[in-house]
């Protein structure tokens, strides 16, 4: 059987990947405008909100790297100590959930791409403004972005260190003009720019913040990425967990940086409008170089881009080999690299692209269908979370863990129920069409149950020291 190339990763890799994948220039800027449009100033509460319990979700998960590092991570999880069938669920669960996330991706790749080449005065306002332009440059950087992956894991890792250099770079100095800047604060500083309870005690600043929980949990997940690395890392039951939640925490420390700062600067009528809050903050503060904050905000983006298809092919490349999906699907290169499942995500990307442009009416079932990314990421968390609960319950681990995988369950559970009860409000959709979309979606996986007798777990052989860490009772 061809095997992924082990000891690639140290943790000096994993930590940058763990922090890359979430992509908080890409984040910040796709999101936090409407955030901002329901919560207003308020809005980085709901970052402060989340985060316990996605630190919570990066715990469980290092608990589960230490109990069986695989790259199928969360599936193989579920099948190994819960069962199969759970297991075969949890991939087609894992397999939306990262999928799509790939499309939100690729046009705003195009249109960052596009807004940059305008800025520095090497192509038109017709061009920058055109959908059929976004599209192509979109596609070019799905193409790119399957290099480092063909490429391999070390490639890899080393051109996500270089691209995340410059967008902390790029970051962090806009930061220090923010401070600077704060003496002319449009919106002065205040605590409850952080928390205001009046959003938990009222029926409508409740679902405002709920609303807003739902885009949240789109901006906290990509940590995980070095759970599905663990065969690649030259420690598997040691570093990957410990990266992700380093990951996690330096993301969350920009966040409650960068996220005031923007509400302090900008006006809320421009920011809650903005498809590029970054660029319409720095436009505020240092208007000659809006052009860096692009820079900054392109390269989160790539990186976001070949990151999330590295999760997706570590899933789909284990599940090859544990017979859910066709077997050519574990097929290696010589340098380790999944190149089946690279492959087929890349051609899917473009296909998906492909269709959108077609027809507006595909584009616009599409855009509805994506919006489920978020629901599918924090149904995996939530699964995961019950994984660890079955096992305290069973008596396998400390009831300690069952103190945070209850609470994280529900938590991730509640945001898909909340997200179908506020799809108007977060996603400018009607519920129904949003709880038709996710059923519609969760049922294909049923039929990944029938491939029960077919499926057979495949352990990673680790060395000596591995295993004595993974015979720590804890």
């Amino acid at each position: 059987m061809a095997e992924l190339k082990r000891k690639v990763f140290h943790i000096l890799d994993l930590v940058p990947l763990s922090t890359s994948s979430v992509a908080p220039a890409f984040s910040i800027s796709a999101a936090y405008g409407v955030m901002t449009e329901i919560m207003g100033v308020h809005a980085t509460m709901s970052v402060l909100v989340a985060f316990p319990f996605f630190l919570m979700a990066s715990l469980l998960l290092r608990k589960l790297n230490k109990i069986s590092p695989n790259a199928g991570a969360s599936y193989h999880w579920g099948a190994k100590l819960v069962g199969k069938r759970y297991g075969l669920f949890q991939f087609w669960i894992v397999s939306l959930a990262y999928f799509l996330s790939l499309p939100p991706i690729v046009i705003p790749a195009g249109e960052y791409t596009l807004d940059l080449l305008y800025r520095i005065g090497i192509i038109s306002y017709s061009f920058e403004s055109s959908v059929l332009w976004d599209s192509i440059v979109g596609i070019a950087w799905v193409i790119v972005s399957a290099i480092p992956l063909i490429l391999g894991a070390k490639p890899t890792a080393k051109l996500t260190e270089a691209f995340l250099a410059v967008e902390l770079a790029v970051l962090v100095s806009f930061i220090a003009i923010g401070i600077y800047s704060i003496p002319r604060s449009i919106n002065p500083f205040s605590p409850s720019m952080l928390f205001d309870g009046s959003f938990l005690f009222s029926p409508r600043g409740f679902l405002g913040l709920a609303a807003t929980l739902v885009i949240v949990a789109t901006i906290l997940d990509g940590w995980e990425i070095d759970s599905y690395a663990s065969e690649e890392s030259q420690k598997p039951t040691q570093w990957p967990g410990l990266s992700g939640i380093a990951g996690l925490a330096i993301v969350f420390s920009i966040y409650m940086v960068t996220m005031p700062l923007m509400s302090m600067e900008t006006p809320t009528s421009a920011l809650s409008v903005s498809v590029d809050p970054l660029a319409t903050w720095a436009s505020q503060v240092i208007p000659r170089y809006v052009w860096v904050m692009d820079i900054a905000v392109i390269s989160s983006t790539a990186s976001s881009l070949w990151l999330t298809a590295y999760i997706l092919s570590r899933v789909w490349y284990s599940a090859g080999r544990e017979g859910i999906l066709p077997s050519k699907f574990s097929s290696v290169t010589g340098n380790g690299s999944p190149w089946v499942a690279v492959v087929s995500i890349t051609l899917l990307e473009v296909v998906v692209q492909i269709l959108q442009l077609s027809s507006p009416s595909l584009q616009s079932f599409f855009g509805l269908v994506l919006t489920a990314a978020g629901a599918f990421l924090s149904l995996e968390f939530s699964m995961d979370a019950l994984t660890i609960t079955y096992l305290v319950v069973k008596g396998s681990i400390p009831q300690r863990y069952g103190a945070v995988s209850l609470p994280t369950a529900l938590f991730m559970s509640s945001v898909v129920f909340l997200g179908i009860l506020d799809a108007g409000q977060a996603f400018g959709i009607n519920s129904s069409q949003y709880a038709l979309v996710l059923l519609s979606l969760i049922l294909p996986g049923l039929l990944f149950l029938l491939r029960n007798r077919k499926m057979k777990l495949v352990e990673v052989k680790l060395d000596d020291l591995e295993r004595d860490v993974r015979k720590d009772p804890t």
